[in-house]
């Protein structure tokens, strides 16, 4: 039995993105087939490949399994994965995807069930609320079959043809913002106009976390120094931007200094987010980012009128944790 992974893929066919990032750092060849809905990934450590693909935007799910050549040898793996995954008693839901084969897919729909009824007592299928959601991706006769392991992030690959600004401040509302424009599918410049040392290290925390999640040759980390106010040089560099510049915006900040900011530049500043803040902690979980509890309005607040000079220290094109960013500015 060969393993595979099988993964849910939103990116419409640009697998481009994937090889430069996630596929080129398995240990290994892997060969890819793509589906109409999902990619089939052969070749080294399922496990690994799902880990690695997991977070990267695309990906909309990740299950692992076995690799079949016709419909007998995907019913032989799934009795396989029942015994090893699916209890006595417990809920499981199948997915089939079927191509160019002489198969229906609801045949062979039916057929896996059939085998996973049978191979665990008192086993019962719910559409609703599985414990176990089990995969099947048919190309012509050959595909895998799998156990879903986890749900990704969804959204559409990083595409090198959108670019965008994003106004970061070290809290977690920017960075979440960050985020939903990553999976918007834009390149990004991440935009920080550095108040303090505790800013700065969330700014570089999440370029470290962004840069293992997108296409890190599209990623850049770009921080404003001089004097005056944070704001002051927020509003300077806002003078010269070009392009889509995103910012979290919210309902919790009615009346704040970004709201302000909103209505001095309509052109050029485009809210990313405009959600409660629920949305908005659920999404920063799944970034792994623990910013400050607010955006402190300090950040964004600017004296009227004062077009402060600024200087830019940059970091970007390539993955890094959080303390390759700061040497990088700091050095």
């Amino acid at each position: 039995m060969k393993p595979a992974a099988i993964v849910g893929w939103t990116g419409n066919g640009a697998l481009d993105d994937l090889a430069r990032t996630a596929l080129s750092k398995l240990p290994g060849e892997v060969e890819v087939t793509q589906g109409a809905r999902s990619l089939l990934v052969r070749g080294g450590d399922p496990v690994v490949v799902a880990r690695r693909l997991a977070h990267l935007p695309g990906t909309s799910w990740v299950a692992v399994g076995y690799q079949f050549e016709g419909l007998a040898g995907c019913l032989s793996n799934l009795a396989v994965l029942a015994k090893r995954y699916l209890e006595e008693g417990a809920s499981f839901k199948v997915s089939a995807e079927v191509e160019e084969s002489g198969k229906e897919e609801g045949d062979v729909l039916m057929e896996a069930t059939s085998t996973l009824l049978k191979s665990a007592k008192g086993s019962h299928v719910d559409e609703k609320n599985p414990k176990l959601w089990f995969r099947v991706v048919m190309v012509k006769d050959s595909g895998a079959c799998g156990v879903q392991l986890r749900e990704g992030d969804g959204g559409v690959p990083t595409s090198r043809k959108m670019d965008a600004a994003c106004l970061v401040s070290g809290g977690y509302h920017s960075a979440v913002t960050a985020w939903m424009a990553a999976l918007s599918g834009f390149s990004l410049t991440l935009v920080h106009a550095r108040d303090d040392d505790e800013s700065l290290r969330q700014a570089a925390r999440l370029y470290a976390e962004l840069s293992q999640r997108i296409d890190a040759s599209s990623l850049r980390l770009e921080v404003l120094e001089g004097e005056g106010t944070a704001g002051d040089r927020v509003l300077a560099w806002l003078e010269a931007a070009r392009g889509d510049v995103f910012t979290g915006v919210h309902p919790e900040c009615r009346g704040m200094a970004g709201m302000e900011l909103l209505r001095r530049y309509p052109p050029a500043l485009f809210p990313l987010l405009l959600v409660q803040e629920g949305e908005i902690r659920s999404r920063l979980d799944g970034l792994n980012i623990r910013g400050k509890t607010v955006d402190r309005e300090a950040k964004l607040s600017a004296s009227k009128g004062k077009k402060e000079k600024f200087s830019v220290k940059a970091f970007g094109g390539r993955e890094a944790d959080q303390n390759d960013v700061l040497d990088s500015i700091l050095g």
